[in-house]
């Protein structure tokens, strides 16, 4: 399953240097593509299907934090991680950031070998999730017997969104999301949503014991 290919990173940052030293410090794990406004990241984004993306908030015309939430509202970008890179440093920028739907949030200057570790491990949850996710034969029949908005919320879940980023994509309440998830896990036969991306069923587990 495309184990050879390097997994892609889109920078954006509207100052070069900044694009220049993270590109030097990617490109040899990564394949890096980077744009330095905020409507060309969406479109970068969409034409290049990143892995990732790495976004500064201060920038002219569109900040980091509404191309962020741009990319979360369009369901062909709203399954990429995103992780803001950007000098604003306080709790409060911190907290913005992450309630756009950012997955982390790292203040300038970097540390190479702490961001590199964090892409790592952000890839290496969603690809686990991705993996997780390829259908089964049970599954199918799963998925057939939900609701087209139940396997909706399960497409989303199954990329790794939360049930407040899902309502969001979707357009209803958390509460709306968590009913859902509650009549998806009944279905699955699942304990935890955890358990019903992997496929796993507790009581063929305990039949086999």
């Amino acid at each position: 399953m495309q184990e050879n290919r390097k997994f892609k990173v889109l920078l954006v940052d509207d100052e070069l240097i900044n694009i220049k030293i993270l590109s030097d410090l990617l490109k040899d794990d990564y394949d890096v593509v980077f744009a330095t406004r905020g409507e060309e990241a969406i479109q970068r984004a969409i034409d290049a299907q990143p892995d990732i993306i790495l976004l500064d908030v201060m920038m002219p015309e569109m900040d980091g934090y509404n191309v962020c939430l741009r990319l979360q509202g369009d369901a062909r970008t709203a399954a990429i991680p995103v992780v803001f890179v950007t000098a604003l440093g306080s709790s409060s920028h911190e907290m913005k950031g992450l309630d756009t739907g950012a997955i982390d949030y790292v203040t300038k200057p970097i540390h190479g070998d702490i961001v590199k570790a964090r892409i790592r491990n952000h890839l290496k949850y969603k690809n686990t999730l991705l993996t997780a996710s390829a259908p089964a034969g049970p599954d199918d029949q799963c998925l057939q017997s939900m609701t087209e908005r139940q396997r909706e919320v399960f497409g989303w879940v199954r990329k790794g969104k939360t049930n407040w980023e899902i309502a969001k994509i979707v357009g209803c309440s958390e509460e709306n999301i968590k009913y859902h998830m509650k009549n998806i896990l009944r279905i699955m036969g699942s304990c935890n949503r955890t358990q019903a991306v992997a496929g796993l069923h507790p009581k063929a587990g305990k039949d086999k014991a």
